[in-house]
């Protein structure tokens, strides 16, 4: 089941790279396979985050579709625009704080509402995967960088846990995400913002 969840979840960041639609329906796969991987490892946090992501999916799957129809709208008024853009400078402060608030919540129900045995990292990781996916379903070229912070600790977690694949996978995520990085950039400059 791990290597169908690596799978599914290579080509979905391989698509978010590249800025492509088809990285939702993709997400939605990837994340109901690895529910099941993470509820066998026990790493419950991570398990029930990818129920999130379904639902994250699904918002992003509709917002960047409404973004890619008025940015067609755009170019067909001969402006060339893009619907990729950076993170408003307001939302560094309100992210820090949404990610700290979640990490409270969720460290608090996986300390005393599961068996976890690494709860600690598991809600610090779980709140940051769940802002960066925020961010990305919205479009913000900053998701990549806190996607490469966030996996480069699950490395770390992954391995501890005998999910060496998983842990392959999160490395590949962190190439995945410069290039996402550098493709995101392209597009902002194309479409005239400062990035």
């Amino acid at each position: 089941m791990e290597i169908i969840a690596f799978t599914l979840s290579l080509i979905c960041v391989a698509l978010n790279a590249y800025g492509h639609i088809l990285t939702w329906p993709f997400m939605i796969a990837s994340s109901a396979t690895y529910a099941w991987v993470f509820q066998d490892a026990k790493l419950f946090g991570d398990a029930w985050l990818q129920g999130v992501f379904i639902l994250l999916a699904i918002y992003a799957w509709k917002t960047w579709s409404k973004s890619d129809q008025a940015a067609q709208a755009a170019q067909t008024d001969s402006t060339q625009t893009s619907s990729f853009k950076r993170m408003p400078r307001s939302w560094w402060l309100f992210g820090s704080f949404l990610w700290s608030g979640l990490f409270l919540v969720i460290h608090y129900v996986l300390e005393n509402h599961t068996s976890s045995d690494v709860a600690l990292m598991d809600a610090f990781l779980t709140s940051g995967s769940l802002l960066a996916t925020y961010m990305s379903a919205q479009k913000w070229l900053e998701n990549w960088l806190v996607w490469i912070f966030v996996n480069s600790l699950y490395i770390v977690l992954y391995i501890s846990k005998d999910l060496h694949l998983t842990a392959l996978l999160d490395g590949l995520l962190i190439v995945l995400a410069v290039l996402g990085w550098v493709q995101w950039s392209k597009k902002i400059k194309q479409g005239g913002q400062t990035a």
